[in-house]
């Protein structure tokens, strides 16, 4: 494809993703797919400046009074020095000339643009600049087949490097095929960012446990407590979506763990579970960085819905707790309704729980130290995605 048509193919893309009605993973995915004929690096390209893109939707929005798609690739090519009318040439497979009214001057703008007017007051601008940024390629190793340094060595060629807090965590640089690697073909690795890494290990999963993942998603974090297991004892993994679960007996073959149940609902869930993990669902503010779409196709009323959505998990999770377990709650938010408030208020209904003080745990894992008992993962402090996880014991 000639340059011009590959611009062409990004605004056909952004006109579809600034509907926000669906992640824009997946209709990138659907165009794809509808539009076969665009070569790999042609489709590289398509999905890097679409991205590139998404991510300055907010402050590109700040300088018209409605932000299309053709506006939106026409700042982006004078951001990165390009002239726009080289392009929309209106040639074959180029895009048609720039109206007047299309002829934006682009103009730096602050990161703050990119977080809804609702959240400004809720997230820290730190944060919210850090996430304007594409997250690192990181995998989780997997423990019950190699080690870390192995893995290191056998991936020299993309310049690893051990993540600077998960000790079972590598660091990729750009952006390769992971999943074309024998360490991932094999089950060695797995794609998975380093705070979702630290999430798992905090929750302390140990060989013998029988656990219940209950908002399991695509089983990410099952597979890293049945490692954490050594494959001793059981992790149960159940999810509302039964399609995301689809793929993880698969996964959990090739990486070798041999001791992850999958169930279809929630009936008779046993009471004798020693962790239940809640990986809640939540705005996902701490994603911003891998999911820029994500801050644009969630509002406030949205919001309010699952901090009631991970209230009633919590409470029909907490049920299946056993005396002397531990209910861990995890969010991808940072947002304190949906992580601070919500232990505040669990503990207050419910006075058979306490609070465990994650902070020795998270010193262990990490080697930093925390002042609270909570974790907070900041995108600014740890270059991770934003993590929230507390851990309650059943007295």
């Amino acid at each position: 494809m000639q340059d011009a048509a590959r611009i062409a193919a990004v605004i056909d893309a952004l006109e579809q993703i600034f509907k926000f009605e669906q992640p824009a993973d997946n209709t990138l995915n659907l165009y794809f797919r509808t539009h076969h004929y665009i070569g790999s690096k042609d489709r590289r390209f398509v999905a890097e400046t679409v991205w590139a893109v998404v991510r300055r939707y907010g402050r590109y929005s700040a300088l018209c009074k409605k932000l299309t798609a053709r506006i939106a690739a026409a700042l982006y090519l004078q951001e990165i020095g390009l002239s726009p009318d080289d392009y929309f040439t209106g040639e074959q497979y180029a895009p048609e000339p720039l109206k007047a009214a299309e002829r934006i001057e682009y103009k730096e703008l602050s990161p703050m643009l990119e977080c809804p007017e609702w959240l400004k007051n809720k997230l820290d601008i730190a944060d919210i600049s850090a996430m304007t940024e594409p997250a690192a390629t990181d995998l989780r190793v997997n423990t019950l087949k190699t080690t870390r340094d192995k893995v290191l060595k056998e991936l020299e060629d993309f310049s690893p490097e051990p993540t600077p807090f998960s000790p079972i965590g590598i660091r990729l640089q750009g952006r390769p095929q992971i999943t074309s690697l024998p360490a991932f073909i094999d089950g060695r690795v797995e794609l998975q960012d380093e705070g979702s890494q630290i999430a798992a290990l905090l929750t302390q999963a140990k060989a013998g446990d029988v656990i219940l993942d209950w908002c399991a998603g695509a089983g990410g974090k099952t597979l890293a407590m049945a490692a954490m297991t050594q494959n001793k004892g059981v992790v149960y993994a159940v999810d509302l979506n039964t399609k995301r679960l689809r793929d993880l007996p698969d996964r959990a073959r090739r990486s070798g763990a041999q001791n992850i149940v999958v169930l279809t609902d929630y009936k008779n869930l046993k009471s004798g579970y020693d962790l239940v993990l809640v990986d809640a669902p939540c705005t996902g503010t701490g994603t911003w960085r891998r999911s820029p779409d994500a801050r644009w196709r969630v509002g406030k009323k949205q919001s309010a819905e699952l901090v009631k959505t991970q209230r009633d998990i919590l409470e029909k999770a907490a049920k299946s707790v056993k005396a002397g377990g531990r209910l861990f709650y995890i969010t991808c938010s940072l947002d304190e309704a949906e992580n601070d408030d919500q232990i505040t208020a669990f503990l207050k209904k419910h006075k058979d729980f306490k609070l465990e003080n994650l902070a020795p745990v998270f010193k262990e894992i990490t080697g930093k130290t925390i002042l609270t008992p909570v974790v907070h993962l900041s995108p600014s402090t740890f270059g991770t995605d934003g993590f929230f996880a507390a851990s309650m014991i059943k007295e």
